[in-house]
């Protein structure tokens, strides 16, 4: 009963920072966040401010791992708001989830911990930033974790702060897991153990690792990095502010460039919005995400001029990018029918059942409550498979190339895959209100058809120059004719996945979006248009490049500083100049163990 004794988390207010001056502004104490202020504050020679606009949250059933990923649940901090309607999926609306608490979107994610692969990071390298290849980011990748299953060759690490570990196939709780994976074997694929290896298969059932820690508890970037142990021994000169909505950041001119001088904010609970402001001795960094950090510099005068003028921002610097090359991991969810056992429904129907699940967690820390939803994927390039069918082609190899010494030679597109199908219990369609109608009672298996490279762009606009109204967000899904075409061949990928189920008599009773397997394009484009939907994984709104990219006009440079703002850097996904073919939390979190060190540098000279 320690808990009991234990002092509250250090939040302060708006009115309590107000006035002061600090060497350091990070804003936004999301999944980056929390990393940058941590590190920035092992120092305890500086000042840091982390502004949230969530609070700390720290409580029990918050790490619990399968609850804390309710995003309809408000008390886990996820906040939700429509998308602009979908042009090219009948015009509907799809519902924006942002985690608004302390640690972000890692404290209400499916807790996946996968970097990407070599390929990914080695074509930002081709792309001109030699800085973020594989080998100068895999030292980053070290820094951060501490795996506690996985074997530790020198490409995983076992000391830092983000624990994670692989859920190992005898733990799963549910058959469809394991029908899965050998659905994926009957059709031809190899098993993947460590989805983060540089010698993982480009095509393959991996089994995954998860930010889970010893004691079966959700380990998010403010578990691991700014945990009340921390925050109190560095509150001297480590502030953390939360219910703070930033207005805007004031600049100074100096000739062609400005400088970040000041950044204004309000308390969230303030309807009179009262303005505060606090001083910036050395830098403000922008850590609000792939949504929110483009919304904080369009506010700010940094954007598409016509788009500032249009709501009355005076113009700071025209950055046309800001906001643009909005990117998403776009699914297509892929369902049946099963017998409530085989499903989430087995816990939800029943509240004895239920709560004789939270028991267990509570004293044993097992259960279903003790997992992720999504413990396994199947990756998968789709030029191995064939055009009309999807079969796989084996012959072609899935080992990607490695050189003499066992270190991975320069990989490219072609070794990257552009599909992944996530076996999930449950049902992932995002038609929240109608399907709580009709399948709340009803056992549901889905496969989560996954599209990891779609061409597709989208962008993020301001609603109004309020900070408190939400940005318009086009996702842009479906645009390209060529993600129809691959989410096509995806989904019939899917269809013989759940064949090969049913023939290892995994009782697949009968489809709820899934058609039949013999569909034409006809009905899987409609299907794509009526259930098409986000995954959550926002990136490339602030990308990494020249202002006068040839492909898409850049806002930050290789050291992520905003060009023309020396003193003013963006440390999320949203600097991504493309896409990983990844989950994000794993990228997110080396980028801002990387943009900390950057900062360091500077300044230590």
């Amino acid at each position: 009963m320690s808990w009991l004794f234990q002092s509250k988390y250090p939040e302060r207010r708006p009115e309590d920072v107000a006035d002061r001056d600090f060497d350091y502004v990070v804003v936004g104490g999301g999944t980056a966040g929390c990393v940058l202020a941590s590190r920035l504050s092992e120092d305890p020679d500086v000042s840091v401010l982390l502004l949230e606009r969530g609070v700390a949250n720290d409580t029990f059933i918050s790490r619990v791992p399968l609850v804390s990923c309710d995003i309809l649940n408000p008390d886990t901090g996820a906040i939700g708001s429509y998308c602009e309607p979908l042009k090219h999926l009948d015009d509907r609306r799809s519902l924006i989830f942002r985690g608004e608490v302390l640690g972000g979107t890692s404290r209400i994610n499916a807790m996946i911990y996968t970097r990407g692969s070599v390929a990914d990071y080695d074509t930002w390298s081709a792309m001109g930033y030699p800085d973020w290849s594989y080998e100068k980011m895999l030292p980053y990748f070290l820094k951060a974790e501490n795996t506690i299953n996985q074997p530790k060759p020198e490409y995983r690490g076992n000391s830092g702060p983000l624990i994670n570990q692989t859920i190992v196939p005898s733990k799963w709780q549910f058959d469809a897991y394991r029908a899965s994976q050998k659905g994926a074997e009957a059709l031809g694929f190899g098993h993947i153990p460590d989805a983060n290896s540089p010698e993982a298969l480009c095509d393959g059932f991996a089994t995954l690792d998860c930010t889970i820690n010893e004691n079966m508890q959700r380990m998010s970037t403010f578990d691991a990095f700014l945990s009340r142990d921390i925050a109190l021994e560095r509150h001297k000169h480590l502030t953390i502010c939360t219910k703070s909505v930033v207005s805007r950041i004031e600049f100074s001119s100096e000739g062609k460039t400005s400088r970040a001088e000041k950044v204004h904010f309000h308390n969230t609970d303030d309807k009179n919005k009262k303005d505060f402001s606090v001083s910036v001795r050395r830098e403000v960094i922008v850590c609000s995400g792939a949504i929110g950090s483009p919304q904080v510099l369009m506010l700010s005068g940094i954007g598409p001029r016509k788009h500032l003028e249009e709501h009355e921002i005076e113009v700071v610097r025209n950055l046309p990018g800001v906001g643009s090359e909005l990117r998403d991991h776009v699914s297509i969810p892929v369902s049946w029918e099963v017998p409530v056992k085989q499903s989430l429904a087995y816990i939800t129907v029943s509240p004895l059942r239920g709560a004789w699940e939270l028991l267990k967690y509570f004293f044993n820390r097992t259960g279903i409550l003790s997992m992720p939803l999504q413990m396994s994927s199947l990756y998968v390039r789709s030029f191995v498979l064939d055009d009309k069918t999807s079969e796989f082609y084996s012959g072609i190899p899935s080992k990607p190339p490695m050189s003499r010494h066992g270190v991975p030679s320069l990989r490219t597109y072609e070794h990257l895959s552009d599909i992944e199908i996530m076996p999930l219990p449950t049902n992932v369609s995002d038609d929240f209100d109608e399907d709580k109608l009709k399948l709340s009672k009803t056992g549901v298996f889905s496969l989560l058809t996954t599209l990891l490279r779609p061409k597709s762009r989208g962008t993020v606009r301001l609603a109004s120059s309020d900070p408190f109204d939400r940005p318009k967000i086009d996702l842009g899904f479906m645009a390209d004719a060529e993600d129809i075409a691959l989410a096509k061949k995806a989904i019939r990928l899917s269809l013989r996945l759940g064949e090969e189920m049913k023939a290892q008599d995994f009782p697949l009773l009968c489809g709820i979006t899934a058609p039949d397997p013999a569909a034409d394009d006809v009905e899987l484009e409609k299907l794509i248009r009526r259930k098409a939907r986000t995954t959550y994984h926002y990136s490339s709104t602030c990308r990494m490049a020249p202002e006068d990219d040839a492909d898409a006009p850049g806002v930050v440079d290789d050291v992520l500083r905003v060009h023309g703002v020396p003193n003013l850097r963006v440390c999320d996904a949203s600097i991504f100049p493309k896409m990983l073919s990844a989950h994000l939390q794993a990228p997110v979190v080396a980028v801002a163990e990387k943009c900390a060190d950057l900062i360091k540098v500077d300044y230590r000279s």
